[in-house]
């Protein structure tokens, strides 16, 4: 694995990813509501790696938010406003 940032190889050991006592402060990936009247799709951020060399924060989910995401990608639309992904064909990256 190696830093998205800078390249590097050296990151941290994984890590407890916390911002407070509540799960409810931990960073979460969101998506826009599937219809009107269903919850937005949510995947909470509880771990992570620092990169030794830029110091770049890594985080990722853990083992069932993981499998959760798996299992609803499919059916997930992109944020309003997100940056297009060139290898999706969907047009330039802003």
């Amino acid at each position: 694995m190696r830093c998205g940032i800078c390249g590097s190889g050296r990151l941290s050991p994984v890590g407890e990813l916390t911002s407070s006592d509540s799960m409810q402060k931990r960073p979460r990936l969101r998506f826009p509501r599937l219809g009107a009247f269903k919850s937005r799709p949510t995947f909470h951020a509880g771990f992570a790696r620092a990169c030794r060399d830029c110091g770049a924060l890594l985080p990722f989910l853990g083992e069932e938010e993981r499998r959760r995401l798996d299992a609803e990608a499919d059916g997930l639309a992109p944020v309003e406003g997100a940056p297009v992904d060139p290898e999706s064909g969907g047009g330039d990256a802003r």
